[in-house]
């Protein structure tokens, strides 16, 4: 009985662990902050007017067929609408329930490719990935893409290593929602990665090749075909056009808005969005070339990080995102070096000084941010002094823990502790400082109240914000983005409310148009963090909404 207490408390313990790291993460105040720009409104508006049109296969944005993106990701968060409202909250439960099934993936594979130990750590290092808390709590559909994908090719992994046939059905199943969830790209990965892994994984090739292929791509197709063949009969030109055209060739061949970013943009995304973690993976890698053995699991893991990476570096259209499926393998290949660090005898020197680098990034990070905090424009009270501290007294702490032993600890708990602290702040003082300048949500409710059932709502040139603005109003607005535009909006019989910038309504004014303001607010037009690390690119802004001069402001 006295033996078995321990083992117990060890065990609530770490229970007790998983459910703070899972409440941080993914459920803590996820419904608190209105929609970020743009696409997230654009995800919710399109499921809350199928919702309303009762629209289950074809999805609608502004009232029309959306080709975008296939149909899954909205009927998820349509079974969630219907239970709990349009709400930001239910619009963010299905990223966030995704998330927890990436960490119970990452573990049950790590296990399995591993031990215990690597899936444990993997899922924890997973968890408090900055690229983790931000993907998990904001509506868009690369959380449940990864889930699908990367479900998938674990179990067929595991199927193909472990000579567990029964086990590749499930996963050709999961490739199939990756399918629905984000199109063909998921059989694209999935081939490509194959092709790598037989290249890279030698020892590998005669299990992956004994998998039935054929017929689980027959599977995929027989599952996802249906919808895009119905689409395809159904619209004909305009969704081959709109969906397979637009928003895959055109896209990776960068002729729809062309070439963006450097061929470098993704490996930089990953060696920031997977830090604090980054250089255990480039200090396994030098060991590597020293001749420190790569064994078959972790060149499974890494010829599946580089097809991700390597395929959207070719694409012409970049979005950091876009490389998110590559960040579960990679946490592996971090925990699986934090493992050899803590084991082997003979202390590989990539893997050591990049274990030493992990509490270095910590504190440098805290140093960087006590005067970064004075350049963001937003107005944060002084406990936000208190972010850089937790960084900097989390990367002594692990620092001086590893260089009691030269090991890491079991678990990467004192890293994961101070990010865990650092998005606990971020979630209590920064977003509600954030919210300040978020002004749509609460002048689109006001006209939401205001405005009669036969008046006209519009914007205008407030592009960034048309889709959060039209969820808010919760019907048709009109986006306008000329002079010409809005003289033909005015001109409709009926009372009139538009979005502007008061520099925009200042002007109009000044040529003639005859309006009124029933509201304005200060807030910031665009919200990325790439905006605000330049400072002055994310300046204050009016917002305001007007009506005709002649007419009342019923508010």
């Amino acid at each position: 009985m006295h033996l078995r207490r321990p083992a117990l408390f060890r065990s609530l313990l770490a229970a007790a662990g998983w459910a703070g790291v899972c409440w941080v993460q993914f459920a803590w105040r996820r419904g608190y902050p209105s929609f970020w720009d743009p696409d997230e409104a654009t995800y919710a508006e399109t499921t809350r007017e199928m919702l309303a049109a009762h629209s289950w296969f074809v999805p609608i944005y502004d009232g029309r067929p959306f080709f975008d993106k296939p149909p899954l990701f909205y009927l998820l968060q349509m079974a969630f609408f219907s239970v709990l409202g349009a709400t930001e909250f239910a619009a963010r439960l299905v990223p966030a329930i995704s998330a927890g099934a990436i960490l119970v993936i990452v573990g049950w594979l790590g296990r399995h490719l591993f031990n215990r130990d690597v899936g444990r750590n993997g899922a924890l290092m997973f968890a408090v990935l900055p690229a983790t808390f931000a993907l998990s709590s904001y509506a868009i559909l690369d959380m449940t893409f990864t889930a699908f994908l990367f479900g998938g090719c674990a179990l067929l992994t595991v199927a193909a290593l472990e000579e567990r046939p029964r086990m590749q059905w499930p996963g050709y199943g999961l490739l199939a929602l990756a399918v629905l969830t984000k199109g063909p790209l998921a059989i694209v990965l999935l081939t490509i990665a194959f092709a790598i892994t037989l290249v890279l994984a030698p020892d590998a090739r005669r299990a992956l090749v004994r998998l039935n292929w054929g017929r689980g791509l027959l599977l995929i197709v027989a599952l996802s075909g249906p919808w895009f063949l119905y689409m395809w009969l159904r619209f004909g030109d305009a969704f081959v056009t709109g969906y397979v055209l637009r928003e895959n060739l055109w896209l990776f061949v960068g002729s729809l808005y062309g070439s963006q970013r450097s061929m470098f943009f993704y490996p930089k995304v990953i060696l920031v969005g997977l830090l604090p973690w980054t250089p255990l993976l480039i200090g396994r890698l030098f060991d590597a070339t020293r001749g420190l053995r790569i064994g078959t699991a972790e060149r499974v893991l890494w010829s599946w990080s580089i097809a991700v990476v390597g395929f959207f570096t070719l694409s012409g259209f970049k979005l950091d995102h876009y490389v998110f499926p590559a960040a579960p393998a990679l946490c592996l290949l971090c925990a699986a070096a934090w493992s050899q660090a803590r084991f082997e005898e003979r202390h590989p020197i990539g893997i050591v000084v990049g274990l030493v680098a992990i509490p270095l990034v910590l504190f440098a990070a805290g140093v960087a941010l006590i005067p970064g905090l004075d350049r963001v424009p937003l107005d944060l009270p002084t406990a936000a002094r208190l972010l850089p501290v937790v960084l900097l007294a989390s990367g002594l702490t692990m620092l001086g823990q590893i260089g009691r032993q030269w090991r890491p600890s079991a678990i990467p708990y004192i890293a994961a502790t101070g990010l865990l602290a650092c998005y606990a702040l971020v979630i209590t003082i920064g977003l509600p400082a954030f919210e300040e300048l978020k002004p749509t949500r609460r002048l689109a409710r006001l006209v939401a109240t205001t405005a009669g059932a036969d008046d006209h709502i519009g914007t205008f040139r407030l592009n960034r914000w048309s889709s959060s603005w039209r969820f808010y109003v919760g019907r048709h607005s009109e986006r306008l983005e000329t002079d010409a535009d809005l003289r033909r909006f005015l001109a409709t019989p009926g009372r009139h409310y538009c979005a502007m910038l008061r520099r925009d309504y200042d002007r109009l004014v000044a040529d003639g148009f005859q309006l009124r303001i029933v509201r304005q607010e200060e807030g910031l037009f665009t919200t990325t963090g790439r905006a605000l690390r330049r400072g002055a690119a994310a300046r204050r802004d009016a917002f305001i909404v007007v009506t005709e001069q002649t007419g009342t402001t019923g508010a």
